[in-house]
């Protein structure tokens, strides 16, 4: 048994993943953790019992060799970073598993849309690749299925995953967007977007936003891209609009119309064609993969239609945590409803002043909730906004100034963690709040 001192850093998911990892192993690790819970105590004693768990501080890591570095903690942390300067070397789960791995992965990230197109994927290639695993971000820990032998590994990678991950090299990578996020996190916007673009530095097939094209530099034995409006040349997908119809091409051929698509938005037609890109660089058969795409309805609390009440619908979408995901789901309803939106959270260190007169004119009345509310009042006063003590009040609100043929919109712009555990709880709280106003 090795001597080394291994510690995991933070016992999410992730971090649970690590200690059943390394108990499979037979090695030896401890745990540390700031907020640690009865529940994660619970779980990492059926994993193994007697592990030492113990807080952060400045002097925790002075003599480890090994830190297995969960996403919610930054490299950056002060006793992580003299660690590292000690001579400690940061583990990553999707390391471990890509080193193991003996199929092809396929590499999503991007500000919006990963989980979508992550998902679009992995059931669009199914024809294709008759056992896929989807997993990073999105779902299980890959380290959950360290034993399993995928024809295929679709993985959904976080900036914070990215940021831990050397010597990667991906089948296929994908930047779908990028747009300011996580700004408590990250020094400025360069050092995001260069931590996201990272995920080219080693991949062998890319697909490529166009409107990204000027940021991204690297040689690579396969190309595609992808974005609205048409590009001919094979490996461009894109979209071409006659006679007031919008259809999806590669090249010069048609290949669906957007009325096709449950998904819809234009955003949504941006990951359908870079879930295109992507099976084309994989040389899949495309009759399979477009049955897939248009079938798919998209995920939870994306979009996600709660009800229609007196020709006033209800859309919750909790999924748009950031900036570029309110614009998107608001240009997206605003070609045909009026809205009533209702946004707020957690900002993560965002400024909302350079957005407040592109949502003006996109909404009917708006009104905030969550932490900080003094913020958003202050920067995006333009708009008139109303502020609420919860989101039973700003549906309340919202669902009073409305008529027949408006949209109430959850969609925050902002993280939920300032009031709720998770998007997936807050979107749950919209849809009681809804049933609740209009009952």
């Amino acid at each position: 048994m090795s001597k080394a001192r291994r510690v995991i850093a933070g016992l999410g998911k992730t971090g649970l993943s690590y200690a059943k990892f390394l108990t499979a192993q037979k090695l030896e690790f401890e745990v540390l953790e700031d907020n640690l819970t009865e529940g994660q105590m619970s779980q990492l004693n059926k994993i193994r019992k007697g592990v030492k768990v113990s807080s952060f501080s400045d002097h925790s890591l002075l003599d480890v060799s090994e830190i297995y570095l969960s996403p919610g903690v930054p490299k950056f942390k002060k006793c992580i970073d003299q660690a590292v300067k000690n001579g400690a070397q940061i583990i990553s789960d999707i390391k471990i598993f890509f080193d193991r791995a003996r199929c092809p992965v396929v590499a999503i990230t991007g500000t919006n849309g990963k989980s979508t197109v992550s998902e679009l994927v992995s059931l669009s290639l199914s024809n294709h690749y008759k056992n896929i695993l989807l997993a990073g971000n999105i779902g299980e820990p890959v380290l959950d299925h360290i034993n399993s032998k995928p024809a295929l590994a679709v993985l959904e990678l976080s900036s914070f995953q990215l940021e831990i991950l050397d010597e990667f090299s991906p089948e296929v990578a994908v930047v779908l967007n990028l747009s300011p996020d996580h700004m408590d996190r990250y020094y400025d916007v360069n050092s995001y977007f260069s931590t996201k673009l990272s995920i080219y530095d080693n991949c062998k097939k890319a697909v490529i936003n166009r409107a990204l094209s000027a940021k991204i530099k690297g040689t690579f034995k396969r190309l595609a891209t992808f974005g609205l409006g048409e590009t001919k040349g094979l490996g461009n997908f894109g979209t071409v609009t006659r006679h007031n119809e919008t259809f999806l091409v590669h090249d010069s051929e048609v290949l669906l119309k957007e009325s096709e698509l449950n998904l819809k938005g234009s955003h949504n037609l941006e990951n359908a064609l870079a879930t295109l890109a992507i099976a084309w660089l994989l040389d899949v058969d495309f009759s399979s993969v477009l049955d897939s795409i248009k079938d798919y309805r998209g995920l939870p609390h994306r979009s996600e239609v709660v009800t229609d009440k007196n020709g006033v619908l209800f859309i919750n979408d909790s999924k748009a945590t950031n900036q570029g995901a309110l614009m998107a789901s608001l240009k997206s309803h605003a070609k045909n409803y009026r809205i009533h939106l209702i946004l707020g959270g957690e900002t993560k260190g965002a400024s909302f002043s350079r957005l407040a007169e592109k949502i003006r004119p996109l909404v009917e009345s708006l009104c905030i909730i969550g932490k900080n509310q003094k913020q958003l009042q202050h920067e995006l006063s333009c708009c008139s906004p109303m502020e609420c003590k919860n989101i039973y009040d700003a549906v309340y609100e919202c669902y009073k100034n409305s008529k027949e043929g408006d949209l109430v919109l959850l969609a925050p712009g902002c993280s939920s963690t300032d009031q709720f555990k998770n998007f997936e709880e807050r979107g749950q709280v919209f849809q009681r709040a809804v049933s609740e106003v209009i009952s």
